[in-house]
């Protein structure tokens, strides 16, 4: 996965999900990316969501996409709801 560390992100942070959820999405346990904000609440990151805490799958994760802070949340597996 291209991981670049600059400290000025130079695309768009949608086009930059858009660019690397599939390679996201297939390391073991995430089941879930999204464009958020760090605890700042102005400061926009990548979130990456895990069914587990799963060390191998985190050492995988980028800590820095383009330029963006990649931050990674467990929150358990997500499924569908089903209709009212």
């Amino acid at each position: 996965m291209a991981q670049n560390s600059s400290s000025s992100p130079k695309r768009d942070i949608n086009a930059v999900l858009a660019a690397h959820d599939k390679e996201l999405l297939a390391i073991p346990d995430v089941v879930g990316v999204y464009v958020g904000t760090l605890q700042d609440r102005r400061t926009p990151c990548l979130k990456v969501m895990l069914a587990r805490k799963n060390s191998e799958a985190e050492r995988k994760i980028p800590k820095v996409i383009e330029g963006y802070p990649v931050v990674v949340e467990v929150t358990g597996k997500i499924r569908a709801l089903s209709k009212p």
